[in-house]
């Protein structure tokens, strides 16, 4: 995934914003808006970027069901096995309560552990941050900039800028489900094999 810089994000909303410089109120006011409009968009769409395979512990308990911690993660899929390395790896059913996998024992599964395919979890963005997912920077500057218009009492100005945010963030959520298809089912077709029996004269 390419990534920007907190500080390099930092300078492009300044140039656009019009701050040679930015006090520790401006700071603190920019930090906070970047995680608020960042997390909002982190759950926007499952885009391809923050989607990762991360390998799972699990265990039996007293209800004949295996049991796996996920730590809040969202989940996508589960497989038996690494389906990037091994081509045996099956999608398996499982239920998902209070931040818990649960999968039947009679689930084939090898050495106690299965893998799932989740959304990155969200953490927050300070000063020394070098991993903002630069698909939206141009998103963040936006809002961010919407904020700043905001808290500036120039509200006409701030709806102006928030459109064009959400615009941005569309453009990205667009990429994800139509241009990428990730979010779409493949439906499967076969030829009609019955003979013709149209006549042409």
């Amino acid at each position: 995934m390419q990534t920007i810089s907190f500080n390099n994000l930092k300078k492009k909303f300044q140039a656009i914003a019009g701050l040679a410089s930015m006090d520790a109120t401006d700071m603190f006011f920019f930090k906070n808006s970047l995680n608020t409009r960042m997390n909002s968009a982190w759950s926007r769409a499952n885009y391809p970027e923050l989607i990762e395979l991360v390998e799972v512990s699990i265990a039996s308990d007293n209800n004949a069901q295996y049991v796996g911690d996920l730590n809040g993660r969202d989940v996508l899929e589960v497989w038996n096995k690494n389906p990037y390395k091994d081509r045996t790896a099956r999608k398996i059913n499982y239920r998902l309560i209070d931040s818990k996998i649960y999968l039947n024992v009679d689930e084939l599964v090898y050495d106690n552990k299965v893998y799932v395919l989740t959304k990155k979890i969200f953490s927050e963005y300070d000063e020394t941050s070098s991993d903002l997912p630069k698909f939206l920077e141009s998103y963040l500057i936006s809002a961010i900039l919407s904020d700043f218009y905001r808290g500036d009492g120039q509200a006409d100005l701030a709806q102006r800028e928030d459109a064009r945010a959400e615009d941005f963030l569309l453009n990205q959520i667009d990429r994800v489900e139509r241009q990428q298809q990730q979010n779409s089912l493949t439906i499967l077709q076969y030829n009609n094999i019955a003979p013709n029996t149209i006549m042409y004269s």
